[in-house]
């Protein structure tokens, strides 16, 4: 029992949940009880189509709308133009008037001259992709032109031919193509 107790003192707010959860299920049945009360002690009230209308003093025109039992449903008809009114009147023509006509006049006049406008840059684009093709095609005739490199090695003299091999073992192969005795630390 007392372990119960030191642990209910460890988590205060376990023990807040647990009293209120017990408040509001107290509370909860004592409503109920009541309202059941409340039921028994009421005399059954006649339904309201049962009632007779008070007699009112006529103060002028009054519009009155009919009393619904909510308590018996009736079949009732559910018209789709009362929520949707726009819908059930038919769509007026519009009047053709003279300023109308000269409007689309203009509109089409406008429209014209973008199909026009349209047209041209089309052609330009056109003129600028066959530029742009013949500018590819003249790299690409070059850079096949390079291929055939000539070195002119049958004029060559072997005198010449001399001075090439001493300064290729001077120069030694490319830097790029050694084998690095110290090779680079990696940081």
């Amino acid at each position: 029992m007392s372990g119960l107790f030191d642990f209910l003192f460890a988590n205060p707010f376990l023990v807040i949940l647990l009293v209120g959860g017990l408040i509001s299920f107290f509370s909860r049945m004592g409503q109920a009880a009541q309202q059941q009360n409340n039921r028994d002690e009421e005399p059954e009230q006649p339904h309201v189509e049962e009632q007779q209308p008070r007699q009112r003093p006529q103060r002028g025109p009054v519009q009155t709308q009919p009393r619904v039992d909510h308590r018996q449903p009736k079949q009732q008809e559910i018209r789709w133009e009362d929520y949707f009114p726009q819908e059930s009147v038919p769509p007026a023509q519009p009047d053709i008037q003279p300023a109308s006509v000269e409007a689309s006049e203009s509109a089409l006049e406008k429209t014209e001259k973008l199909q026009e406008r349209r047209r041209q840059l089309q052609e330009r684009v056109d003129r600028f992709r066959e530029a742009e093709q013949d500018l590819v095609s003249r790299k690409r005739d070059e850079a096949n032109a390079g291929d055939s490199l000539d070195l002119n090695l049958s004029q060559l003299s072997g005198k010449e031919a001399m001075k090439a091999v001493v300064l290729a073992e001077i120069l030694g192969p490319p830097k790029g193509r050694k084998l690095m005795k110290y090779p680079r630390r990696q940081y």
